[in-house]
């Protein structure tokens, strides 16, 4: 029997416990494995780091070179025809999400996208999801990746890239409740679910020594993705 005086700590222990069920569920120590037969140096070994940190760690330091977290706050369509342009554009983004994201940067709600991503990057999850969403409407719809492209190359150290299929997967193969809070459309609830995953991950693997977040998405991709080609030996 689980006790706790906080109800929701209480609930979200619950439903962690009851994610052992699913029967895709291997736990920390198995998703430990898998990463470790694809990568056996670890977060901080040279495979890891050629293949998954290293790319985004430059796409973080070119969108800070044109466009740090602050200045975006107040950012113009002139600065976000410069990010549209500049070497912050990864494979983190399908192709068409990047084309869509960058057509809204070119247009006249440039700026609007910008200013909203900077207010969900300092913590207004809502308002600025919604910013971020009527930016991008009159080009199509959102997407989890969209919203959180920038402000996890803004702060890797406190935001997450959502990648929602691989990180609903592995959140199931943990036992973590994400896979029953996440939502489609951008809001705070689904987010704050994505960080509280982060941290329980970060925790199960510290022995890894996950630097930041760009680390633990690496770890979440690696064990939900590879396959025994992607790794040449």
């Amino acid at each position: 029997m689980f006790h706790d005086n906080n109800e929701q700590r209480l609930i979200a222990r619950l439903r962690n416990e009851a994610g052992k069920l699913h029967p895709h569920y291997v736990g920390f120590d198995g998703a430990m494995r898998r990463f470790c037969d694809f990568m056996p140096d670890g977060l901080r070994g040279n495979t890891n780091v050629a293949m998954e940190r290293t790319y985004k760690v430059d796409a973080a330091l070119a969108l800070a070179k044109v466009l740090p977290l602050d200045a975006a706050m107040n950012a113009s369509d002139d600065d976000a025809q410069r990010v549209a342009h500049a070497r912050c554009w990864i494979n983190l983004l399908s192709q068409f999400e990047s084309m869509r994201l960058k057509d809204v940067l070119n247009g006249s709600n440039g700026g609007a996208f910008l200013r909203s991503a900077a207010r969900f990057a300092f913590g207004d999850f809502a308002d600025g999801g919604r910013g971020m969403d009527k930016a991008v409407q009159p080009h199509g719809r959102i997407s989890w990746p969209m919203a959180t492209y920038f402000p996890n190359l803004w702060d890797f150290q406190q935001h997450m890239f959502l990648k929602p299929l691989v990180t609903v997967d592995f959140s199931e193969r943990v036992g973590h409740h994400f896979h029953d809070d996440y939502k489609a459309e951008i809001n705070a609830q689904t987010y704050e679910s994505l960080l509280d995953l982060v941290g329980a991950t970060r925790a199960a693997i510290s022995s890894l020594e996950a630097r930041d977040n760009i680390d633990i998405q690496s770890f979440i991709w690696v064990v939900g993705k590879y396959e025994d080609d992607d790794v040449k030996t």
